[in-house]
């Protein structure tokens, strides 16, 4: 037997992996550079900088005591003597919630969070359905509870739920005080900077063209096609097309105001984007720069399936409003988000529920385990890339199916398949779509490796699948006289997988095809679905995602039937196995539906599995897996 020749210096490490992994490495530290530049500019200033420039003060000084009031008006910009004349302006403006006793600075917890309930003036009608309130994360709704409390009504002028009813919209206007022990309350009409901070006013309706594609399409109960049903007529099977120029009203039903909590002295030629500067005349005739306190409206967190669209059936609207100082690390990290998130949208085009995801990221997650993502999402790429080129060189190299599973090959290529008509069929962006695609065409590959499928007009359906039908791959046909012992045991193992694989792959599909019909039926009777394509679709891929680690079960038989694992390649399983606890992450910071949470974790089971039967049939480490050598 002839060995390989082992290559060494230069060319020995000098591939695609160690290049991926050093461009990796750059990457990560050049983003956490450009990351703690952004939250703190100040940090690691040189000293000369700080010499030849002046100071800009705070014009508020740390731990100051701040109130917070907010109005809703048809108005944009409000009087001046709004607080004087209150009663002239109830018709167009009402102020809907005050708070005191807020430190300015980072170190408080204090915020406070009011739910509102908004209806037309004179109205009769009391709301009995519950605002749900949402927690911040699924986790702490799961261990902490979701505590219920009802929303605080406040009555609308007539000319301003008028305004909605026409599909126009209200502002949102928000100003935050000193406390001081002397002066006069001037409340929100108050233009002093010196003791008011005023927000720009917040458009609360939203507009935006109606939704296309698949998604858009209306859902209904299937079984009322067929008489069958009692929850109403069917919907039309595609709704007509909206009129050109056509926009839908939303209410934003979220308002967070923010005011930043910086209290340092910065040197004047050094200005954080988003700070104002004010001049003041000083008792000996100086002048001095001083910076109000940034104030804003914190949208990050607001997806698009918050809004509510506007129409005459409503008879009250949700608002919750809330208030909290922010760190200015905080501050300048959503607004950097904030921005590159609609730089995206506008230049990739990428959708609503994309650009959502981020916000939850960001909206729900503290700073530190922010850039642990990001770090993780580096490193995800890299090991996906590194999973990539194993794989690919393990099968292209692998002359033999002896003791892998080709069926688990091809009930893979199944599943992805239905994941990406799912995929589209919900109109997901191309973001998603694409890898998934090219995932599919990789594992086309992969099937074609381990079954040498090829077109046959003699065979039935035209195809044959010599590796899954013959007694032997890669091993010469020789009369039973001439056949050597090496070939004979590879004959006899290879027969040997192809049966426990048969075996293993009917007793699943006894169990699953029960469940997976149930399941189905279940959906059809007790969901709403936009049509019969989208009810198999939405089966298939939820029989794909509760039952896709019982069918990595063939392999596990496998193992145990040779009592060995060195036909697997575990460089590309250990890649992939650093990926999943990396899924793991997301599944805990991003939402998605329980069904896929759940699957993130499956893989996680099965490599225990692999790596319990590793350890109870050890492989020769001089000899080396026969996957790693077939790599290599």
């Amino acid at each position: 037997m002839k060995k390989k020749s082992s290559r060494g210096g230069l060319t020995s490490w000098l591939n695609s992996s160690t290049l991926a992994t050093l461009f990796a490495i750059g990457y990560i530290v050049l983003t956490g550079k450009n990351f703690a530049k952004l939250l703190d500019p100040l940090a690691d200033l040189p000293d000369e900088v700080w010499q030849r420039s002046g100071r800009v003060l705070p014009l508020w000084p740390e731990n100051c005591q701040v109130s917070v009031e907010v109005a809703i008006s048809t108005q944009a910009k409000l009087s001046a003597d709004l607080m004087r004349n209150e009663t002239e302006y109830s018709k167009t403006t009402v102020i809907v919630w005050r708070a005191h006793g807020f430190a300015l600075n980072t170190n408080t917890s204090k915020s406070e969070t009011v739910r509102l309930e908004l209806y037309p003036q004179g109205s009769t009608i009391v709301s009995q359905k519950k605002i749900r309130h949402e927690s911040s994360s699924w986790l702490a709704s799961l261990f902490l509870g979701n505590e219920e409390k009802e929303p605080i009504r406040v009555a609308l002028p007539e000319a301003a739920w008028s305004k909605l009813e026409a599909n126009h919209t209200l502002y949102l206007h928000a100003a935050i005080f000193q406390t001081l022990a002397s002066g006069t309350w001037k409340g929100l009409s108050d233009t002093d900077e010196r003791r008011t901070a005023r927000l720009e006013p917040l458009v609360l309706v939203k507009y935006e063209p109606p939704p296309t594609g698949p998604s858009a399409l209306p859902k209904r109960k299937l079984l009322t096609d067929f008489g069958l049903g009692y929850f109403g007529p069917p919907a039309p099977w595609s709704p007509s097309p909206p009129p050109p120029g056509t926009f839908v009203a939303k209410w934003k039903p979220e308002a967070a105001v923010r005011i930043v909590a910086e209290s340092r002295k910065w040197p004047d030629v050094i200005q954080a984007p988003g700070m104002r500067l004010i001049q003041k005349r000083m008792p000996g005739g100086g002048r001095q720069l001083f910076y109000a306190p940034p104030t804003y409206v914190d949208e990050i967190g607001l997806t698009s399936d918050k809004y509510i669209s506007l129409n005459n059936s409503l008879n009250s609207l949700p608002l919750t409003i809330s208030f909290s100082p922010l760190s200015f690390a905080r501050w300048q990290l959503i607004a950097k988000m904030e921005d590159g998130l609609r730089a995206q949208q506008r230049d990739f085009g990428l959708s609503d529920n994309d650009i959502d995801d981020v916000r939850r990221l960001i909206a729900d997650t503290h700073t530190w385990l922010l850039a642990v993502t990001i770090l993780a999402s580096c490193l995800h790429l890299l090991f996906e890339f590194l999973a990539f080129k194993s794989d690919v060189e393990f099968w292209r190299n692998n002359k033999s199916l002896q003791g892998l599973s080709a069926r688990s090959v091809i009930v893979e290529l199944v599943s992805q398949t239905v994941v990406l008509a799912f995929l589209i069929d919900e109109g997901s962006s191309l973001l998603v779509s694409i890898p998934s695609a090219l995932g599919i065409l990789v594992q086309c590959w992969k099937v074609r490796r381990a079954t040498g499928i090829t077109i046959d007009t003699s065979k039935p359906f035209f195809i044959s699948c010599p590796r899954l039908v013959s007694t032997t791959t890669g091993t010469p046909k020789l009369d039973n006289n001439l056949e050597s012992d090496e070939d004979r045991r590879a004959r006899e193992l290879l027969q040997t997988t192809q049966r426990v694989d048969a075996a293993a792959t009917f007793y699943l599909s006894l169990v699953l095809l029960p469940l997976i019909v149930g399941w189905s039926l279940k959906c059809l009777v007790y969901d709403a679905h936009r049509g019969w394509y989208s009810w198999a679709l939405g089966s298939a891929t939820a029989s794909v995602y509760t039952f896709g680690f019982i069918l990595m079960v063939p392999q596990l038989a496998l193992n145990y039937t040779l009592k060995s694992v060195s036909h697997l390649p575990w460089k590309l399983l250990c890649f992939r196995f650093v990926n999943t606890f990396i899924d793991d992450l997301f599944a805990f910071v991003i939402k998605m539906p329980t069904m896929h949470r759940v699957s993130c974790f499956r893989d996680d089971i099965v490599f225990l599995i692999y790596l319990y039967q590793r350890w109870i049939y050890p492989v020769d480490i001089k000899r080396g897996t026969a996957a790693e050598d077939a790599a290599h």
